[in-house]
Formats: structure tokens, sequence, C-alpha cells
């Protein structure tokens, strides 16, 4: 049997906590909520994956999921909130997933975002996706293939081995790619930010 992907979860409504953990412990592949509770204090700090709602306790918490990024806890925002800044705020605080309650695609993609944030992949939920279909650049093929391979795991001096270019010509197509997403207002300074916003394109997979 495979490993149980463990997850903590935090929301202010205990039929949200309930509704988590039935739909989580359905999921084809084993997930098991080892702590549900109505505030980011004293959770489990083993948990693979976080859950958390943006606004805990009334307040919006943010500085909260940076923290938490930043110590390296795999956060999965589950939210009411569906407007673009607040969900590119999330994201920028390091959180890997971004599913909104209100929608459709709450059970499916939560499962899924959970399954992606366990291994520390991004991922990205229907809705998120076509609110950026309007903004997605135009790359060349060299620009693309350069993406895929690094952001696929391999070192720029990888990449260039591989496409018989040099490393700094690696470094050129992944600036251009950068600048391109910024001129779409999809900042990606960093390369989980890239792999997000190359996820959305259909350019990686998960």
């Amino acid at each position: 049997m495979a490993t149980p992907v463990t997850v903590a979860v935090v929301d202010d409504h205990d039929v949200v906590l309930s509704g988590v953990r039935a739909w989580l412990e359905q999921a084809p592949h084993p997930i098991e909520v080892v702590a549900a509770a109505t505030d980011l204090d004293g959770l489990d700090p083993t948990a693979d994956v976080l859950i958390t709602d943006l606004r805990v306790g009334g307040e919006l918490v943010l500085d909260r999921i940076a923290d938490l990024a930043a110590a390296g806890r795999r956060v999965v925002v589950f939210s009411r909130h569906a407007e673009a800044p607040l969900v590119r705020r999330a994201e920028r605080a390091g959180a890997l997933a971004y599913v909104c309650k209100e929608s459709p695609e709450g059970r499916e993609h939560l499962v899924g975002a959970v399954l992606a944030a366990a291994h520390g992949k991004p991922y990205t939920a229907p809705s998120r996706a076509g609110a950026t279909a309007a903004h997605r650049p135009r790359f060349s093929e060299q620009e693309l293939r350069t993406m895929r391979l690094w952001l696929g795991g391999l070192t720029r001096a990888a990449v260039a081995r591989q496409m018989g270019i040099s490393e700094h010509t690696v470094k050129q197509y992944l600036e251009r790619a950068r600048r391109k997403y910024a001129q779409a207002g999809r900042e990606a300074p960093t390369r989980i930010d890239l792999y997000r916003e190359a996820q959305r394109d259909g350019i990686v997979g998960l």
C-alpha cells in the first residue's frame, strides 16, 4: 500500500474541517488528516501538507503563510476569496496551491492540490488557469524547450549540454521567459514561480 500523505487542516468552521477530512480520506491515494484546528498555532509540525483558509480568526494570514513556507511547510490555501490580487499574494507568500471553496472545483482539485504539494510542486486549479489564459505569453521553441528541461530538474549546465548551446544562452532564454511573463502581469522571479506559470500554460506537467 502507498504511504499516506499526512495533512493538517485549519479553518474557522467545523463543517469545513469535517468536509475536508471526508473528501481527503475518500481520495484514491491514501491521505490521512492528522490534525484539524481553528487556528495556526500548535499544529502537528510533521504533517506533509498544511491546508489553511486565507482568513483565520477574522484576519488575513498571509504573513503566517510566508513564515510557514519559509520554514519548509507545504501550504495549500482553501478559501472563499477568489479575488486575483489576494490569490497572487498568497502564492507570493509561498502557498503551493490556491483552491476556491465556492467553485465547482473544490473536492476534486483540493485532493489534487494536496498530492502535488506533498511532492513540493505547485498546483493550479481550473479557476486560476482560466484567469491567466488571456495573459499567456508567446515563447519561441528554444525558450519552451529550455523551460521544460530546467523546470524538469536539470541544472543550467545540463540544459546547455542537452541543447548544444552555452550556459549563458540558457540563462538568456530563462530571463526572456521571465520578462514575457512579467509583461503579461504574471511575475515569475523564482524557479517555483516560473514553474507555476509554465504549469498553468501547459508547458510543464504536474
